[in-house]
């Protein structure tokens, strides 16, 4: 009986709090993360779908591929460089953009260049502030159809969610939502591994799987085409905000 009413108790409080939905997604997606790192390590492979013509890929490839899946941008700029344009008003904010485009301009796979002309910037990084439209970041490509390249990308965080205490976004979150978003600016997709990619946005930083990533693909041929956008949905969750590495 003692069982039966835990249960009853969390289902009622999943169907009935959004605060409690949230968290309990949030801890499935990051345990999903971790068992999908531990399967990989063990050579067991993931819970992901992996491409059905995977099999006749090199091993040193099919490690990397297998672990991403189709969602999110597909392209890349022609060099493994990018302007780009902040225009942030909140402190907040700026830092949390200057801190991601510093940490992945450390890492060497690619690197953003700052300039003062929003009309000269591959990339335009700024804010909105609308806790109505159901994301907490959103980016937008342009891609020359012809060649696949990025021409244009657009970089938004939404102050609606990442400031809003009810969803628990410390400044380390928030800094790797920004991280997340120049990601896709990048080029990459979501991954389902423990990854700055992976679907919640905010939950980790950039490692060395992100970085893999860029390398291999700026190793192959651009296959943009027109417009991609998107959008990440706000994870609420005050358990390991303040520690997004676990």
């Amino acid at each position: 009986m003692i069982y039966l009413a835990i249960f009853g108790g969390f289902i009622y409080g999943y169907q009935n709090s959004p605060r409690f939905q949230n968290n309990v997604n949030n801890t499935a997606t990051v345990l999903m993360a971790q068992l999908n790192q531990l399967r990989g390590r063990l050579g067991l492979g993931n819970t992901n779908n992996t491409n059905p013509n995977q099999q006749s890929q090199p091993a040193s490839q099919q490690s990397t591929k297998q672990s991403k899946s189709k969602v999110g941008v597909s392209g890349r700029w022609p060099k493994r460089s990018a302007t780009i344009y902040v225009n942030i008003d909140n402190q907040t904010l700026y830092q949390a953009a200057e801190t991601a485009i510093k940490r992945w301009n450390e890492t060497g796979a690619f690197t953003f260049k700052e300039t003062n002309d929003k009309n000269k910037a591959d990339i335009y990084f700024h804010t909105n502030n609308d806790p109505t439209n159901g994301s907490a970041g959103l980016t937008t490509v342009e891609s020359n159809a012809m060649t696949g390249y990025f021409v244009h990308a657009d970089v938004t965080i939404n102050a609606g969610y990442l400031l809003n205490p009810e969803y628990g976004y410390g400044t380390d979150r928030i800094v790797n939502t920004a991280e997340h978003e120049l990601g896709h600016a990048i080029g990459l997709k979501h991954t389902n591994d423990i990854s700055v990619m992976q679907p919640a946005g905010s939950m980790y930083s950039i490692q060395q799987e992100d970085i893999d990533h860029v390398n291999q693909l700026y190793n192959q041929k651009a296959s943009g085409s027109g417009s991609q956008t998107v959008s990440e949905p706000p994870v609420n969750s005050n358990n390991g905000s303040n520690n997004p590495q676990q």
